[in-house]
C-alpha cells in the first residue's frame, strides 16, 4: 500500500505535514510495507491549474491513500473517485502519522473535517478560503 503525504520539503519519513494539500508544493509517497519512499511533484502546480481542485497522481504514483492536515471537497471528491483514501493527520510528521495508520489509529476526513467548513485556523481549519 502506498500513502502520499503533502509535504513543503523532502526530509524523509521525517517530512513535516503540509498545511494544505492543494497548495502543497510536493507530495512524499511512502510504501506502507517498505517504508520506501519517493517524491512526486504537485502536478496541477506546475500546469498552472487551480491548486484546490487538486488531480495530483498518476497511475505510475499507485496510491491508495492519503494523509492531510486540510483539503478542500474539490480535492477530496476527485481523490475518493479514483478509489484514494482520505485520512486526517494527527501528528506533524509522516513517521509520527504512519504509526498511528498502522495501528488503525487515523481516522478518514469527514465531510465536516474539510477546509470549507471551517475557514479559521481559531475553528480548526487551514484559514485557506475555498
Amino acid at each position: 500500500m502506498k500513502i502520499a503525504f503533502p509535504v513543503k520539503e523532502n526530509r524523509g519519513l521525517e517530512s513535516i505535514i503540509d498545511e494544505h494539500f492543494g497548495t502543497a508544493p510536493n507530495f512524499l509517497i511512502v510504501d506502507v510495507e517498505t517504508k520506501k519512499f519517493e517524491l512526486a511533484s504537485n502536478q496541477k502546480l506546475l500546469s498552472g491549474g487551480t491548486s484546490c481542485k487538486t488531480g495530483v497522481f498518476t497511475k505510475e504514483n499507485n496510491v491508495d491513500a492519503v494523509v492531510t492536515r486540510c483539503m478542500g471537497d474539490g480535492s477530496k471528491k476527485i481523490l475518493t473517485s479514483s478509489n484514494i483514501m482520505v485520512y486526517q493527520a494527527q501528528k506533524n510528521t509522516i513517521l509520527d502519522n504512519l504509526k498511528l495508520f498502522e495501528k488503525n489509529e487515523l481516522k478518514l476526513f469527514h465531510m465536516f473535517d474539510h477546509c470549507q467548513t471551517k475557514k479559521n485556523k481559531k475553528e480548526g481549519g487551514c484559514g485557506h478560503h475555498h
